[in-house]
Parts: C-alpha cells; structure tokens; sequence
C-alpha cells in the first residue's frame, strides 16, 4: 500500500494499528529486505531435557508437590548451579501442570450431614413463600 502510494495514517488505520507499528515495519523492511521477526538471541537454559522429564514425572505422580519442593530435590542432585522454584514453575506450566494445594473442609459427621439435609428439606421454598405472603399483604 505504500508503494502505491498510499499515506501512513490511512495504512495505520485499515490494519488498525498505530502509525509508528507501519513505521516500524517499513524500516525493518528497509533494513532487511524482509517483513519477518530479526532472530532472537534466546538465553541459556538452566535444566536439562532430563530434568525437564524428571520435574513432569514427579508432579504427574504426585500432584500436590510444591515447586519449591520439586526444586529442593533437583537442586541436591546438581552439583554446580541451583535453579529456582520459578524455573520448576515455568517448566510445568509448558507441560500443561498447576499445582493444587489439597481442599481443606472440616469433615461431616453422618449427625451434621443428616441435620443439614432436614435444613435444606425444610427451607426449600423458604423464599418462595416469603414473596407469596407479601404479596398477599400488600393486596390484602
């Protein structure tokens, strides 16, 4: 569209992005002859492929493992640079994985879950009657 001779605005508007964005792209354009992303230098990865398999095995078995917990384990077996729990975090998100920590409920006794059931039973159509008697007291 710019070649043709089209403005900038008028280009920014119809992809509806912002001026600099077709700005942006035209000088990458220029500078590389392409529309395509420049490479990305990607920093170094702290685990191993092996211990990537390790942290996905160990929560798949067991599934309230903390991160912190995944990490005190690894970080005993490696002997020269530790990882943190937001590694373990990291890696287990790219798996699929959360950790979930264990429903605490005070539990029922058959007494409490029988008493609670007569409540309910009983207060089914608590609200129901409510509406009813006040609309029979305000017609009335």
């Amino acid at each position: 569209m710019i070649r043709s001779g089209v403005s900038v605005s008028t280009v920014a508007h119809h992809f509806n992005v912002a001026r600099r964005t077709v700005y942006v792209t035209l000088q990458r354009e220029r500078a590389t002859g392409s529309q395509k992303d420049r490479p990305r230098r990607l920093g170094r990865r702290k685990t191993t492929d092996r211990e990537d398999t390790f942290i996905r095995m160990s929560h798949l078995r067991d599934r309230f493992k903390t991160a912190g917990q995944t990490t005190a384990e690894i970080n005993n077996i490696r002997q020269n640079n530790s990882i943190s729990k937001w590694t373990v975090l990291r890696r287990s998100k790219t798996f699929g994985l959360r950790a979930r920590p264990p429903a605490c409920r005070t539990r029922l006794t058959p007494y409490n879950i029988r008493n609670r059931l007569d409540w309910a039973r009983i207060h089914a159509f608590w609200l129901r009657q409510v509406f009813v008697d006040c609309v029979v007291f305000k017609i009335g």
